[in-house]
């Protein structure tokens, strides 16, 4: 049998046990705490050890009582109950880490977004701080991406200095957009840019927002076609003949013109007749020289190459003679499909003491010959 006081040790105990688990899943029972810990202090200083004489019956009414109060006062159900606050707060934890998360890849795609584009941008706050992208950077010759207007300034030319403040500072709500051009320095030189913006107010902040583009002052147009833009024009071409007189290293030049570019052109527009151009310019280096130093624009149409191995002008010829893609290349964009007529005028140079000028003008001729049908093919060699 269970003794009384084994009975008291196993209420104690349920009893403990009850108001740690009210505690813990309610965060109440500071009352209970108090009975609990007065029953034991009442049952050890006067039952246990007898200090004060009281009859053992306060006591166990002390003990039962407490015990029935925090009985009838626990709620079952709180026990099931699910920390709700708890939950909310993870999750709005992951809730801000997915935000952080689709934030962080917005600002990725949109700083490559920006890095891909040929045009510079440029920010300027209300406190005169400035971010360009890596494009506009490239066009001002500045290093850094975040730079002060200042710094900008001492890039811009002195005569258009005061002329660019000018321009932002009529900007307004009324008439918020903008375009200037202006002289930047890059390295020795400076260099005309165009600038075209839009004020941005926000809360009383004046902000401005930025493209920027170098201005095309070539000979020829800039295109979409990186060979067309980066082939030396014919002035180059005189200087590498006389580099090849002065070492006295044979060489073939040949002239080329795309004859039917300007029809292409007029009828679906230059980025066809530039896209064609280029395709086909590939197409020769590709096959017959080393890399695009050997070959130059001297006109819209009109090409010179210069070919240092043999072996490489004998595959020319034989491909002008058996005809195939030199003499019809064919391009398809969509259900477009044209082609390109080259014609070629060639001479095989290995006399180093007659002027340049003058090769560079009898290879004009020869290209006018194979132009004007006086020979049956597509080309004329200059014996």
């Amino acid at each position: 049998m269970i003794d009384w006081y084994e009975h008291k040790l196993i209420v104690f105990l349920v009893w403990f046990v009850l108001v740690v688990l009210k505690k813990w899943r309610t965060g109440k029972g500071d009352f209970d705490i108090f009975l609990l810990v007065l029953a034991i202090a009442a049952h050890v200083v006067f039952a246990r050890l007898g200090l004060i004489e009281v009859e053992e019956l306060y006591i166990d009414i002390l003990i039962y009582g407490g015990a029935l109060y925090t009985i009838f006062m626990f709620d079952v159900r709180a026990l099931s109950k699910r920390d709700h606050t708890r939950e909310k707060l993870k999750e709005l934890n992951k809730a801000h880490e997915d935000l952080k998360d689709r934030s962080e890849l917005l600002r990725q795609r949109f700083i490559t977004m920006l890095d891909l584009l040929d045009d510079g941008i440029v920010f300027r706050t209300d406190e005169d701080s400035m971010y360009g992208t890596e494009a506009f950077l490239k066009l001002s010759g500045l290093t850094e991406h975040e730079f002060s207007l200042d710094d900008f300034l001492e890039r811009l030319h002195p005569d258009d200095r005061a002329a660019y403040i000018a321009v932002l500072d009529k900007c307004n709500r009324r008439n918020p957009k903008y375009r200037t051009h202006y002289r930047v320095k890059r390295g020795a030189v400076y260099e005309w840019v165009k600038e075209s913006g839009t004020i941005v107010i926000h809360e009383g902040r004046k902000m401005f927002i930025a493209t920027v583009r170098g201005l095309d002052v070539r000979r020829y147009p800039k295109t979409e076609v990186d060979l067309l833009n980066e082939i030396q024009i014919g002035d180059a071409l005189e200087e590498a003949l006389q580099r090849f007189n002065r070492r006295k290293e044979p060489y073939s030049l040949v002239f080329f013109e795309l004859s039917n570019i300007k029809n292409i052109n007029d009828q679906y527009g230059r980025d066809i007749g530039d896209l064609m151009m280029g395709k086909f310019l590939n197409k020769l280096v590709y096959h017959f020289l080393k890399d695009t130093e050997a070959i130059f624009r001297m006109s819209g149409i009109r090409f010179a190459m210069v070919i240092t191995d043999h072996r490489k002008f004998e595959m020319l010829r034989r491909a002008l003679g058996e005809g195939g893609e030199l003499v019809n290349f064919t391009m398809t964009f969509g259900e477009v499909k044209e082609s390109v007529y080259p014609y070629f005028g060639i001479q095989n140079i290995d006399y180093f003491d007659e002027p340049v000028t003058e090769t560079i003008s009898r290879g004009h001729k020869a290209l006018q010959i194979a132009l004007e049908d006086r020979s049956p093919e597509n080309y004329f060699i200059i014996k």
